[in-house]
């Protein structure tokens, strides 16, 4: 029997990713968005995938209005590439 690959894990996935998850937005050298200062947001729900299903998409809300690099924005949420996302440990308070 051939076993089904889950729709939420992809090769492109990063560990840690689904909603919820706390992550950083970082720049790709295999495309995707360029985002300001790797703004940091919450996936708040899947986004999809692009080209045949090849590019896993999430739904990210960022902590505050962020800008691209060439000065669009300001964004609340956007769709943003799986790879272009890493996990952030939340940072306990004081």
């Amino acid at each position: 029997m051939f076993g089904r690959r889950s729709p939420q894990s992809r090769p492109d996935d990063s560990p840690g990713l689904g909603i919820g998850a706390l992550v950083r937005v970082v720049d790709s050298d295999r495309g995707g968005e360029e985002w300001a200062d790797e703004p940091i947001g919450v996936i708040v729900a899947p986004g999809g995938s692009q080209i045949g299903g090849a590019q896993r998409t999430w739904t990210v809300a960022f902590e505050e209005p962020v800008y691209t690099k060439d000065g669009r924005g300001p964004f609340e949420r956007a769709t943003v590439l799986s790879r272009q996302l890493v996990p952030v440990e939340p940072t306990p308070e004081s």
